[in-house]
């Protein structure tokens, strides 16, 4: 269930083992991005789960016009965790008369030349975005709550960390240690929420924020209760196409028959329940955050189970990410233009 096609490619195994694949273009809520002969498509709104004699069918209900009801043996859900912007409700800007966007909006610098822009973030879209309005003539403001992970900036640019924001005037952002900076715009790179409303009650996951996760998921992505059932691609600072990919595969096997499953006490004691915090251990607590060799290791662990071989440039990969951390860190302006030198040398 994705807007593009990537996901739906994982799956062409499924057709040349002699599966059906039903695909469709389910629209969410971004339809501007959508080409106008795709805007009548069929609007998912919720995917539930039907016991029968025969097994678990999963139940599409679709509405276009009139209500509809589709049946599929299994079901990929590929949404992923950047459907729904999030902006914390600590930040009030009713007074501001700037404009005010999520970093999902932003995609032409040049509309924000000559002006003061707070990018408020200190991660991975807030830094492009900040290098970039910067380069096309902006005044750029960067603000992050704490001191962590403070990544060089051009001196250009002004960082502002360790305090939290006081208010927001009409034309002004106010700290809390007295720092004031008028500003004309204000752009929020405070990341996602996921939207996963359209799993009914009947398929028995909860979800859980501020980790962003779904539980109770074996393996980190198949439905505990019905693994016929895959949520893929929900961890966070990862690289989301090898994620996706390799999830997929893992799924493939598992609905081809490939790969047994253990039995639903054993995949729930497996799983991590969210319901009671204070029980929820590593790697639980961790779900929704893979980063370095704990994102390879899962991978490596995934491919095993079902019986995938792994890449020839699998290490490869690991080591180009460690390195393009470790250029980040050090030169934030120009980390990509040496990425795609490193790049190369795998490809």
């Amino acid at each position: 269930l994705n807007l593009t096609a990537r996901a739906l490619q994982e799956f062409q195994l499924l057709l040349r083992q002699g599966s059906m694949l039903i695909i469709k273009i389910y629209i969410f809520n971004r339809t501007n991005y959508i080409p106008e002969k795709f805007k009548l498509a069929l609007k998912l709104i919720r995917i539930l789960v039907e016991k029968s004699y025969h097994g678990n069918c999963y139940h599409h209900i679709l509405r276009h016009i009139v209500l509809g009801c589709e049946a599929y043996d299994a079901v990929a859900v590929c949404s992923g965790n950047y459907n729904s912007p999030y902006i914390p409700e600590e930040y009030d800007t009713s007074l501001f008369a700037g404009t005010i966007m999520h970093a999902c909006k932003y995609d032409n610098p040049l509309v924000f030349k000559g002006q003061t822009v707070l990018v408020v973030g200190f991660a991975n879209s807030a830094l492009d975005i900040g290098l970039d309005l910067m380069e096309h003539g902006s005044t750029v403001i960067m603000y992050k709550r704490n001191n962590n992970r403070v990544n060089p900036m051009p001196d250009d640019v002004v960082v502002v960390t360790g305090t939290s924001v006081k208010c927001f005037t009409e034309n002004s952002v106010l700290f809390d240690d007295n720092r004031e900076y008028r500003i004309d715009s204000i752009i929020f790179c405070t990341g996602y929420k996921s939207d996963v409303s359209f799993l009914d009650p009947s398929c028995q996951l909860h979800q859980f924020w501020p980790k962003n996760v779904i539980y109770p998921c074996y393996n980190m992505c198949l439905n505990a209760f019905y693994p016929s059932m895959a949520l893929l691609g929900r961890a966070f600072i990862i690289l989301p196409f090898m994620l996706a990919d390799y999830q997929a595969q893992y799924f493939t096997a598992v609905v081809s028959g490939k790969v047994k499953l253990p039995s639903l006490e054993e995949r729930l004691d497996a799983s991590c329940d969210y319901s009671d915090l204070s029980k929820v251990q590593p790697p639980c607590d961790t779900f929704s955050v893979m980063t370095g060799k704990s994102q390879f290791e899962y991978y490596r662990q995934l491919l095993a189970l079902g019986n995938i071989e792994l890449p020839l440039n699998f290490q490869q990969l690991y080591e180009l990410q460690v390195q393009l951390m470790n250029v980040r860190m050090v030169d934030t302006k120009h980390y990509r233009k040496q990425f795609d030198e490193l790049i190369k040398n795998i490809l």
